[in-house]
């Protein structure tokens, strides 16, 4: 496996081994996915910081009965020079450091991603995977490629849709503290048009649901 797929698969969306990844035949349909997203978009960075989005759908790869969270912060100037002093030698090509705006981790903390604000509509970012801090592998200078994303908040915030640009791979989020009932998150998915989804993190439901409406 290249390099530029363990990064944005195995170290990003699944740190932990989540699922089998169900690629588009071409990066251009990522790129289209993030295209549609910035019609009508909406992000506010002071939306998603705080408390943990755990992923309950998912497009172009399955999840199932794995679960993942993802927790956003404010990139201060110790987390961006933290993620400069590890990876600055890494990267491809090199960000405007100090204009970071996020830190995002995924899993466990270890897996974590600084977020630029691109230009253009609201929720287009490009990201530095930390992989120096993972640990799982060792990257040649000047080869680690910089990801491409687009957010968007729906229904007033309390679902974070999030695109991988390149490979595809799009998940569905909410707050860990408020699960939505799986009924709702189906026809929040199916509103959206992406295609075929499937449902994760499957054995999290509320109480008073039945296990059909994980379907």
């Amino acid at each position: 496996m290249d390099l530029l797929k363990y990064v944005r698969v195995s170290l990003l969306f699944l740190p932990l081994v989540l699922g089998q990844v169900r690629k588009p035949q071409s990066f251009m349909i990522g790129e289209e996915y993030c295209q549609r997203l910035t019609k009508d978009p909406y992000f506010e960075p002071d939306m998603v910081v705080g408390k943990p989005w755990r992923i309950y759908y998912t497009w172009n790869i399955k999840m199932e009965d794995k679960c993942m969270d993802m927790i956003f912060k404010n990139a201060t100037q110790s987390i961006i020079n933290r993620v400069w002093n590890d990876m600055n030698e890494y990267v491809e090509t090199q960000p405007y450091w100090d204009a970071a705006t996020l830190l995002v981790t995924m899993g466990r903390a270890k897996h974590e991603m600084l977020l630029f604000a691109d230009q253009g509509a609201a929720g287009r970012f490009t990201g530095v995977p930390n992989v120096v801090r993972d640990g799982n592998i060792s990257p040649a200078r000047s080869a680690v490629p910089l990801l491409k994303f687009h957010m968007k908040l729906l229904h007033a915030g309390k679902y974070l849709l999030m695109a991988d640009c390149q490979i595809g791979v799009i998940t569905l989020s909410a707050r860990t503290r408020a699960m939505p009932y799986r009924a709702e998150i189906g026809g929040v998915a199916k509103n959206l048009s992406l295609g075929e989804g499937y449902q994760a993190c499957i054995s999290d439901r509320n109480k008073d649901e039945l296990v059909t409406d994980n379907k």
